[in-house]
């Protein structure tokens, strides 16, 4: 009996089929935005499945926005977050594929334009261009020269610029060190000036100025009842670049706007889908800028994903039914071909004086007042605590993020349990993936009730999940109870990891399950299904 994957990896590529032989060609997608590499995964779902995707990061450099950080098995740690040097580690061969585009907003456009138009020397040179931007956008923050440098008043004052400001100072820097007569020539091609606003002609503009007021119009119609209303200086700024999205737009056949994003295509008059991932939690309800325009996007977008079960009733209060709920795009199978868990787990074994294993990657933000406060990560420390202090020798490896990790040091060394608990940075895919094999349980939040990235990637390889879940609140979009141990209180914490110790046959059930659950509730081939439905409605209503 053929499997759900099967049956919906039949059914996309015989509708994919069906459109190449009306069209000649694939379905042509541009996802936009990266934040936690979703465009990213996404993307590649949706290219494994047979359809033609391109993302463009525009001005985001986040590690979590990076392909290394999801496919790379890299070797070392990256100390800016948010401006990765990747050069500095070992990648063991990764690539970037040709279709993620990464840089300057007008950077990208450009090598998107020249992939999609067929101009591949321009492309190949613009690729170089993306790579060579983020290298000296990236690679000299914190050494010695990039700090000598940031003492230059010129610097500074561009520097304060978030996107000009890089650009000019790897301009800068490239005609500090390297520029001779024999080299502005390659300077200028590759750093060619930044178009301004001054360089569109005024009809542009005016058309510009037409879609601002329909957009304004329809958000009094959508929002009648908000005092704060949209207004004209909340969209002007993009008058500049909304010409130059279009052009690309032009180039595809489904334009995908992640999180805040979708206010591009909005704006470009185009037909666009919204996806959100937590973006419509709270900020469409914000009195300010960002608010509106996030409220307006996706009430007017042609279909919203929704990957955040907690986001549903938001988002049909803003698009009314034109919703679907749609799991986190990732490869089940990612995990499957990681290898040295078994030696990671050995050293661990060793190093934190343990025989049971805790993995919690989770952000720590519990104390009230100081972050978000939405994970209640103290109430698992504690029956950590609780669990080691009554003769478990139970160990835990934890992730350095969050507003709270110092707090969640001093509550482990009160309980003289801080010698058991392995802090490291936050962890690619791939080593995050290691971790998760070489533990016995996983721990993610205990406060909001839903689940994201921690918990199905965890079930994808078949290790033990320990949350909170609201389970009336699942069961409205599975018709299972992930398996999963269900716990919000200390107590139930410990009584819960107390039996699995105790019966650890109940591990390899739980494994067992965890991996049908996933094939039948939470596979790619589902993900992709559920975003080609609507694309045909669009592409092929008929």
């Amino acid at each position: 009996m053929a499997s759900n994957s099967d049956v919906h990896m039949t059914e996309t590529a015989n509708w994919i089929e069906k459109f190449r032989q009306k069209y000649g060609q694939s379905p042509r997608i541009l996802h936009i935005g990266n934040i936690a590499n979703n465009a990213y995964n996404n993307a590649k779902l949706l290219n494994n499945a047979g359809l033609d995707c391109d993302v463009i990061c525009y001005d985001y450099y986040h590690t979590m926005g990076c392909p290394e950080w999801e496919d790379a098995d890299f070797i070392g740690s990256v100390r800016d977050q948010f401006f990765p040097n990747w050069h500095s580690l070992e990648m063991n061969k990764f690539q970037r594929p040709l279709w993620f585009a990464q840089g300057p907003t007008k950077l990208c456009i450009r090598y998107l334009l020249a992939k999609r138009q067929s101009g591949l020397k321009s492309a190949r040179s613009l690729w170089f261009q993306l790579g060579l931007y983020r290298f000296f956008r990236t690679c000299l923050v914190g050494n010695y020269v990039y700090k000598k440098l940031l003492s230059l008043k010129k610097i500074k004052d561009s520097y304060t610029q978030p996107v000009l400001g890089a650009y000019s100072y790897a301009k800068y820097q490239l005609k500090r060190c390297f520029i001779n007569k024999y080299t502005r020539p390659y300077l200028r091609k590759y750093f060619p000036k930044l178009k301004t606003s001054k360089d569109l002609p005024e009809s542009t503009k005016s058309l510009f100025e037409e879609r601002v007021e329909e957009i304004i119009q329809r958000f009094k119609v959508n929002f009648s009842e908000r005092s704060d209303q949209l207004l004209a200086t909340d969209l002007i700024p993009y008058n500049s670049i909304i010409p130059l999205w279009s052009q690309l737009f032009d180039q595809y056949d489904i334009i995908q706007a992640y999180s805040t994003d979708p206010i591009l295509p909005l704006l470009a008059g185009k037909k666009y889908f919204a996806f959100e991932h937590g973006t419509l939690r709270d900020i469409p309800f914000y009195p300010n800028t960002q608010g509106r325009i996030t409220a307006i996007s996706y009430s007017e977008a042609q279909h919203v994903f929704v990957t955040n079960s907690d986001c549903l009733e938001n988002a049909h209060y803003l698009a009314g039914e034109r919703v679907s709920y749609i799991n986190h795009p990732y490869d089940e199978s990612h995990g499957d071909a990681i290898s040295g868990s078994e030696d990671l787990r050995r050293r661990l074994c060793k190093e934190l004086d343990a025989d049971f294993l805790f993995f919690f990657p989770t952000r720590q933000d519990w104390v009230v007042g100081t972050g978000y406060a939405d994970k209640s990560n103290d109430i698992f420390l504690r029956a950590f605590c609780q669990l080691r202090q009554s003769g478990h020798k139970v160990g835990m490896v934890c992730c350095r993020w969050g507003k709270n990790v110092q707090e969640s040091i001093h509550l482990l060394k009160d309980n003289q349990c801080d010698k058991y608990v392995l802090w490291q940075e936050p962890m690619g895919t791939v080593q995050f993936e290691r971790t998760v094999k070489a533990c016995d349980v996983v721990v993610d939040q205990f406060k909001l009730g839903s689940f994201g990235g921690i918990m199905f990637k965890a079930m994808a390889v078949g290790t033990v999940i320990c949350t909170y879940l609201n389970e009336a609140e699942i069961l409205n979009q599975y018709q299972e109870l992930p398996p999963i141990i269900n716990c919000q209180t200390e107590v139930q914490i410990v009584q819960a990891v107390q039996e699995l110790i105790n019966h650890p046959e109940n591990i390899n059930h739980l494994s067992l399950s965890a991996k049908q659950w996933i094939d039948k509730y939470h596979s790619s081939s589902l993900t992709v299904q559920t975003q080609l439905q609507q694309y045909k409605l669009l592409l092929m209503p008929d």
